[in-house]
């Protein structure tokens, strides 16, 4: 695989960073994370580290190429809600940590992606947005219902509401997937909300044709997005990477349309009644059964 990637991870106007982010890039295939801990519940640090290490574990526990890239960031995001639930738990006294979640996996000339929340994954292609993800918040909801235009979820006073997350419930969570095939200069940008409110989409698409700059343009971003917002600037992350080729370009399939987001089949839904608490815990059984038969 040919690619160039950086990264950035900064304050911002905070006392607490709460961002995390992962970068892995592997000679066949790669896997790049932004997790966002959610400020208005306790540690969200914790859980976004938490999230971002039990994503590591699980594509390390994959070696070599992923049979089928959909079912393992569903079970990985599934393992690392579990494990956010679990490392609150843990505390004491026990909390309820949370935070959203953007994950990518690169393999061939093929990108597939999830996400929860309203951390986004965007795919820059010639100069412009070729897809990117769709926030898990009432305000996207509005601007998919064409009540606002896509311009006011910066200012919408509900702007930092989020509808999914992994951690809180011990419910499994449910999750948007996407895919596209890559061609040779996209740019796939994983970011957080204190990246994509405060710098414009024109912005994000002014990117290098050197993918030696790469690095240079994404601190760059960060820093207009610090300033933008100064005083209130929140914790800024940025994931980049240029695709350059796969690793047998020979290899690569025909290019098929881009593929819409689509949900994961609703999860259980939340509640404190003992046989839902029961499935629950077969499907952790289930999950951690799963990962030790791939191994």
């Amino acid at each position: 695989m040919k690619a160039v990637s950086a990264s950035t991870n900064r304050l911002g106007n905070r006392n607490n960073n709460q961002d995390r982010c992962l970068t892995l890039l592997q000679p066949e295939r790669a896997l790049l994370v932004v997790a966002d801990g959610m400020g208005g519940h306790a540690r969200g640090d914790l859980a976004a580290q938490t999230a971002v290490e039990s994503l590591h574990r699980s594509f390390l526990s994959c070696p070599g190429p992923i049979g089928d890239p959909e079912a393992f960031l569903l079970q990985a995001l599934n393992h690392a809600h579990l494990a956010v639930v679990d490392a609150g738990h843990a505390q004491q006294p026990p909390v309820v940590p949370r935070t959203t979640c953007v994950v990518c996996l690169l393999q061939g000339a093929q990108a597939w992606w999830a996400h929860l929340g309203d951390s986004r994954l965007y795919l820059i292609r010639d100069g412009g947005v070729f897809t990117r993800t769709r926030d898990h918040t009432p305000v996207e909801e509005l601007v998919q219902q064409g009540t606002i235009e896509e311009d006011a979820i910066r200012t919408h006073p509900m702007r930092n509401t989020v509808s999914r997350c992994l951690g809180g419930s011990p419910a499994l969570p449910k999750i948007t997937l996407g895919q596209a095939c890559l061609e040779a200069g996209d740019t796939l940008l994983l970011c957080s909300d204190g990246l994509w409110s405060a710098v414009s989409e024109d912005r994000l698409c002014d990117l290098p044709e050197d993918g030696a700059r790469l690095d240079q343009r994404v601190n760059q971003l960060a820093d207009e997005a610090d300033v933008a917002t100064y005083p209130q600037s929140d914790n800024i992350t940025l994931v980049a990477l240029r695709w350059l080729a796969a690793a047998d370009t020979a290899a690569t399939a025909p290019e098929p349309p881009p593929t819409p987001e689509h949900p994961d089949p609703e999860p259980p839904a939340d509640s404190d009644d003992p046989v839902q608490q029961a499935i629950e815990e077969i499907h952790r059984a289930m999950l951690e059964y799963g990962g030790e038969m791939k191994k």
